[in-house]
């Protein structure tokens, strides 16, 4: 019989491959609730974490240094308060440990010198400085194509008018997913139906109510994220209407509750753009890192299919 490996803990888990390596090395960057879900995914699968394997792994995948100048740590400046930047640190902390460098997290740019990463928009343009994870930086996530691909998506499956639901006017990745979607509405000549002005649960249920009361003609969602995606699926089952069948909804950012629920969700690949950082970290080259973000098909959107 085939032993389970870190993918099937992941998929287990319904979070991503990385996240489960950050769990395995202790990272205090994991919150406690992902750390007991792949516990348990571990102990329902029979799981068993080989520490020295894990290290003579890491090792042999460590990129060569080209020179012994190279740094041997890379400086990230971020706000581990946003969930996208404490998310892409987690990422940089898993692939940077596989390549035996160390990450450090800093305050301020300020603080180090030589190259480094960072996500505040307001330390831009520094010398031997990759700004990432923003909508206008050198290196990011496509999210307005992921926006196109499951508009696209939901309209494929004969969902009629889809409605774009969450994000603000304010919030720059909000403004890029939205204008993804408006892009894919206009090319299958579909009217668009845009409901902003919130991105937690309790917003996502009172949008699904509305839009089941007062627009009955739309059969399908792309939340701006998870946490609204849930909200609205509530709101459906509190009306009687299936989910994935009767109304299909899209979710954004894959998470473990996301899995949990059968919500179909754009996974963003955060270890491919943290590999592409530290590549540039060690050795430089172009910096116009655009990172795909995958969607995950579920029964929230697929249905039985």
């Amino acid at each position: 019989m085939r032993k389970p490996t870190i993918i099937d803990v992941a998929a287990r888990a319904g979070i991503s491959k990385s996240t489960v390596s950050l769990v395995l090395q202790n990272s205090p960057l994991v919150k406690e609730a992902t750390r007991s879900a792949v516990q348990r995914a571990m102990a329902d699968l029979g799981y068993v974490y080989n520490a020295a394997a894990a290290g003579l792994r890491g090792k042999m995948a460590a990129p060569p240094q080209s020179a012994p100048s190279q740094s041997a740590s890379i400086a990230l400046s971020t706000d581990l308060s946003d969930p996208n930047c404490a998310a892409f640190a987690a990422a940089l902390q898993v692939v940077a440990g596989l390549g035996g460098m160390d990450l450090r997290i800093l305050r301020s740019l300020d603080q180090t010198a030589g190259r480094s990463i960072t996500t505040r928009p307001s330390e831009a343009g520094r010398p031997d400085t990759l700004f990432a994870l923003h909508p206008l930086a050198a290196a990011r996530l496509q999210d307005g194509m992921a926006a196109q691909s499951a508009t696209r998506h939901l309209l494929g499956l004969g969902a009629g008018q889809v409605a774009f639901v969450g994000g603000t006017d304010s919030d720059p990745w909000d403004q890029l997913r939205l204008a993804g979607y408006l892009a894919r509405m206009k090319r299958a000549d579909t009217l668009p139906l845009v409901m902003m002005g919130g991105s937690d649960f309790s917003f996502g249920r009172r949008i699904g109510n509305r839009i089941l009361k007062r627009f009955p003609v739309c059969k399908a969602a792309l939340c701006i994220n998870d946490q609204v995606a849930l909200g609205l699926i509530e709101a459906l089952g509190e009306n009687g209407v299936t989910m994935g069948e009767a109304f299909r909804v899209v979710g954004w950012g894959d998470t473990a509750p996301a899995a949990a629920m059968g919500l179909s969700s754009l996974q963003p690949d955060l270890a491919g753009l943290a590999s592409a950082c530290i590549n540039w970290v060690q050795n430089g080259g172009d910096t116009a890192f655009e990172i795909p973000l995958h969607l995950i098909r579920r029964m929230s959107s697929t249905g039985g299919a």
